[in-house]
């Protein structure tokens, strides 16, 4: 896969986009601990249809105003357009239905790790030996997070050993969607389509699916929660899951992808000092262990990734430039 880092951005863009990517990672982290909590009380499927409805609801008028023409083009691919919707969808409900019984910090480490496995496999590009060692590290981190997991050494209360591998595959199935979803969406802008319009579009499809998975089990909204209860969770959500989602945006597109992944590895830490100001979970050393790796093998991993890059791309441009000095004849 071609990865963007390569051209030198303004400091002043890489620094915003640096404090863009850290304020995503301590919301998306409040938005894990918090949405953990609710989740033992409110329907997780509640919470997708009015998440969901409200990223379309504030996105799509955005998008109309500022690039209607990706609009129409984004509609006029309907095939990538479902599979990004049906990918979204499996994504973020199969992760609401992991921080339900899982504890989060373990979730994200799931989540997160499997992401670049995931797209080096789709991609199957040739790696570096320093990538394929970030990538041995991130499956070992991925494979202790899951064990802790199963042997209930994590800071969640006791549970049946199918449940929490339950939790473990919805994670790591988490994880492998949204990373298609990810690489079909950027197929779509390299295409032209802007991503406020994406965003938009992207979670007609989740909305759907959650509000007819509720049906099954007899969920009715009007059912399932009083008023105030569908208000705070719109509130949540907004505050939680839509402002992210912009915030993301800026940071990926101000600074590079190294810059994003360094403030995305602290993740999983602050999520451990967050379940310990919630007091909901216990601490669990395992669990502090687990955070303390991935972010160490997730920046390594990124480092190693971006040199690998630059081993490829500056010799070619470093003959290019010695051809220029000695031109033939």
């Amino acid at each position: 896969m071609v990865d963007t880092a390569s051209p030198a951005r303004p400091p002043d863009r890489e620094a915003l986009g640096f404090v863009a990517s850290l304020v995503f990672t301590a919301m998306a982290a409040v938005r894990d601990v918090y949405f953990a909590g609710v989740f033992q009380e409110v329907s997780p499927l509640l919470v997708g249809v009015v998440a969901f409805s409200l990223c379309s609801i504030v996105f799509l008028p955005i998008a109309l105003v500022r690039s209607p023409a990706s609009v129409g083009r984004l509609l006029r691919r309907p095939r990538e357009l479902v599979w990004v919707n049906a990918t979204t969808a499996l994504a973020w409900i199969a992760f609401f239905y992991a921080l339900r019984t899982t504890e989060p910090l373990l979730v994200q480490v799931l989540f997160s790790g499997i992401g670049p496995l995931t797209i080096v496999c789709l991609d199957g590009h040739d790696r570096s030996r320093g990538e394929r060692v970030g990538h041995w590290g991130l499956m070992a981190t991925m494979a202790l997070a899951a064990a802790v997991v199963l042997a209930g050494l994590s800071g969640g209360p006791p549970q049946p050993f199918g449940f929490a591998l339950l939790g473990v595959v919805l994670a790591l199935f988490a994880g492998f969607s949204i990373s298609v979803s990810t690489m079909l969406s950027r197929r779509l802008n390299d295409a032209g389509i802007d991503p406020t319009a994406l965003v938009a579009l992207r979670f007609l499809g989740a909305t759907l699916m959650a509000a007819a998975l509720t049906l099954p089990a007899g969920q009715r909204l009007a059912a399932v929660a009083a008023r105030e209860t569908i208000l705070g969770v719109a509130g949540a959500s907004l505050l939680l899951i839509v402002v992210p989602i912009y915030v993301n945006q800026v940071g990926i597109a101000l600074a590079s992808p190294l810059t994003v992944r360094v403030a995305l590895a602290v993740g999983p830490v602050l999520i451990f000092v967050l379940q310990l100001v919630e007091g909901r979970l216990s601490s669990s050393p395992y669990s502090l262990t687990c955070a303390v790796l991935y972010g160490v093998v997730a920046i390594t991993a990124a480092v190693l990734r971006r040199r690998a890059f630059s081993t490829i791309i500056l010799p070619s441009e470093d003959r290019g430039r010695r051809a220029s000095r000695h031109p033939a004849g």
